[in-house]
C-alpha cells in the first residue's frame, strides 16, 4: 500500500518537480498550492505525511499547521522554510510540526527525513486504546477484559485508519482507496467489513461503535 502524501507549496514549479520526485519514490501525492487548500484536503482525505511550506498566500503554513493540530489530525508534518525564517522555524516546532526543511534543500535528504518519520508514526501507532478496549496492530488483536479477536489484514487497516483520523467521518469511498489500493472494489467490501468489526465491539462489550452518518467515525456509546 503506498504511503499518501500531501504537498502543500505555493511556488508551481518546485511543486511539480516535488511531486515528481515523490512518485517516483513511489509515493502517492497530492498537491496543496496555500494553506487553505491544505486544509480542505486533510479534511476530505488521510494523508501519512504533510509537506508544507511555511510562506503561502490565503493562509500561512504554520496557521494551517495549527488549525490542523486543533482539527485532532496527527499526521507528522515537514515545513520548508527559507534559510532566514528562524523564527518561523521555532514557531512552526511550537504548532505542531515533526521537522523542517531549509530550502533549498536535496532531495536524498527530504526521502530520508520523509521514510524517518513514517517509521516513527508507524511505531507509533502499533497499540492503541479505544475506549474500553485495546487494539494492538502488530499482533493484529483486538481485546478486551471479555474476549480477544485476531483481526484480518482489511480490518485491521480499517480499524486503524479510523482510530488515527477520530476528530472526522471517513467515507467508504476514502476507505475503499486506502484499503484495496486499487480501482477494483467490491461495492459491498468496506460496509462488510466495518459489520466484521461492529460485531466483534458487541462481543467485546465495547463502549464505543462505528457511526455511520455521512463517513464512518469511531464514538462513544450512548
Amino acid at each position: 500500500m503506498k504511503e499518501k502524501i500531501l504537498l502543500a507549496e505555493d511556488e508551481k514549479e518546485l511543486a511539480k518537480a516535488v511531486k515528481a520526485i515523490l512518485n517516483y519514490s513511489n509515493y502517492d501525492v497530492e498537491v496543496a498550492y496555500n494553506g487553505e487548500e491544505a486544509i480542505n484536503f486533510v479534511k476530505e482525505n488521510v494523508f501519512d505525511i504533510i509537506i508544507m511550506d511555511i510562506m503561502m498566500p490565503v493562509m500561512d503554513g504554520i496557521e494551517a499547521l495549527k488549525e490542523m493540530r486543533k482539527m485532532g489530525v496527527h499526521t507528522p508534518v515537514i515545513l520548508l522554510t527559507a534559510k532566514s525564517q528562524i523564527d518561523d522555524k521555532v514557531d512552526g516546532l511550537d504548532a505542531g510540526a515533526n521537522d523542517y526543511l531549509t530550502k533549498p534543500f536535496e532531495k536524498k535528504e527530504l526521502l530520508a527525513r520523509i521514510r524517518a518519520l513514517i517509521r516513527t508514526n508507524n511505531e507509533r501507532k502499533q497499540k492503541y486504546n479505544i475506549g474500553n478496549v485495546f487494539f494492538n496492530k502488530g499482533t493484529s488483536e483486538l481485546s478486551s477484559d471479555k474476549a480477544v479477536f485476531h483481526l484480518n489484514s482489511k480490518e485491521c487497516n480499517i480499524l486503524e485508519i479510523l482510530v488515527n483520523n477520530q476528530q472526522k467521518a471517513i467515507s467508504a469511498n476514502e476507505l475503499e482507496k486506502i484499503v484495496w489500493d486499487t480501482e477494483e472494489t467490491a461495492s459491498n467490501g468496506i460496509p462488510m467489513y466495518i459489520s466484521y468489526l461492529q460485531n466483534k465491539f458487541i462481543a467485546l462489550d465495547a463502549n464505543v461503535i462505528i457511526s455511520n452518518e455521512n463517513g464512518y467515525k469511531l464514538e462513544s456509546k450512548v
